[in-house]
């Protein structure tokens, strides 16, 4: 039976995971080796679609009988939902996942002790609500924050103090990072006060982990020498599979798709190695037919659509002027004032949105040269071209 996932699952069963052993092999080697006093603190990065959430989720699994595990997915912080990401939006979501998950390990009859820890933080009763027989404080000022903040990151601690005959740390896998920039000139701030809670933490593990690379300037702000972390975190970065590691998954989980060699090289060039594209468009080619380069560049060109539909959709929140620095740089590589010159604006006048373009992470920075990123979307916006002599700028 053919077992493939779609490019959104975002969770997998053991049957469609499928290779990142030495990723899961050091990943979990650091945070096994960890010891009282000397816990590491780690980054995984990766362009969209690596499958870096289903990575963590898969190695949350493994570990759970061990540790508390506790997955973050910082998107879905209610501020960030509403357009306007906050420090207190952030905590009040730490909060509900770690005691989410703290229900779910049947913690529960435990909770008076850690009522106790409230009154060390000086919270009133009245700035506490009962959420459910979870007791959650609510900050109502600018010194309710500091206090919430401490409390919800002290939290990790706390549980693994509290249950140290149970397991072996804590870990916390905060996936998303890259909405963090929405704290603007908060971030850097936010950053220093995150650092030197984690660094005081013993048995503690941190994992962020966000649609980034290397390169990325939030990495540099949280990881890099200068960086909040002072170049103390680890970072591990997930690349594309190899052709040879795409042959072997399409053989193993799905035997019905017949490739020739210039037909599977196909294939492999409109996805990039890239999960998420394998996966989506593996399951939209037809099956038991052989699928030669011309077959499989037509059945490219057919579900572009569904293959586009998340960068379609972001594509349609651009500015006039980001969608066309993007048009601009779909005939190759382009200085930054070339793009000027043609756009009619001056040089200056391209940092912010560039900047935008590049933390969304639709196009990137090459030596003195700006390229496309997403050759998904690339390849739709050609398409679209070639079809209606037009880029869709404006959509009714």
């Amino acid at each position: 039976m053919e077992d493939i996932a779609w490019g959104t699952d975002a969770e997998l069963t053991d049957e469609q995971f499928y290779n990142r052993k030495q990723e899961i092999i050091v990943l979990k080697s650091l945070i096994t080796s960890s010891s009282e006093g000397s816990s590491p603190t780690i980054m995984v990065s990766g362009i969209r679609g690596i499958g870096k959430t289903v990575l963590l989720k898969k190695i949350k699994k493994e570990l759970k009988d061990d540790y508390f595990t506790c997955y973050i997915d910082l998107s879905l912080t209610s501020s960030y939902q509403m357009g306007k990401l906050t420090e207190t939006g952030i905590m009040e979501h730490l909060y509900d996942c770690f005691m989410e998950e703290y229900e779910s390990k049947k913690y529960f009859s435990t909770f008076k002790r850690l009522s106790k820890y409230f009154k060390t933080k000086d919270f009133a009763i009245s700035d506490i609500l009962d959420a459910g027989g979870i007791p959650l404080p609510v900050p109502k000022t600018s010194d309710n924050y500091k206090k919430l903040s401490n409390f919800v990151l002290d939290l990790p601690q706390a549980i693994y103090e509290e249950h140290q005959d149970q397991i072996k740390g804590t870990v916390i896998f905060i996936d998303e990072f890259q909405v963090l920039r929405d704290l603007g000139g908060k971030l850097d701030s936010f950053l220093w006060f995150l650092r030197s809670v984690i660094q005081s933490q013993k048995n503690v593990i941190y994992i962020f982990s966000g649609s980034l690379i290397s390169s990325d300037s939030i990495i540099s702000k949280i990881a890099g020498s200068e960086g909040a972390f002072g170049g103390r975190m680890l970072n591990v970065e997930i690349h594309p599979f190899t052709k040879n590691t795409v042959k072997a998954y399409l053989k193993d989980k799905v035997p019905s798709l017949i490739f020739d060699d210039d037909g599977f090289e196909r294939f492999y060039k409109c996805t990039k190695g890239i999960p998420f594209y394998v996966n989506t468009f593996a399951k939209l080619l037809v099956r038991d037919i052989k699928l030669d380069e011309e077959k499989v560049r037509d059945e490219f060109q057919r579900t572009l659509p569904y293959l586009a539909i998340h960068l379609i959709n972001q594509w349609s929140r651009l500015t006039m002027q980001e969608q066309r620095i993007i048009t601009e740089l779909l005939d190759g590589p382009i200085k930054r004032k070339d793009i000027a010159l043609n756009l009619g604006v001056t040089s200056g006048s391209l940092s912010n949105p560039l900047n935008k373009l590049q933390d969304k992470g639709l196009i990137k920075s090459e030596g003195h040269y700006y390229v496309i990123s997403e050759p998904i979307l690339e390849a739709w916006l050609k398409k679209e071209y070639q079809e209606k002599k037009v880029y869709p700028f404006r959509s009714i």
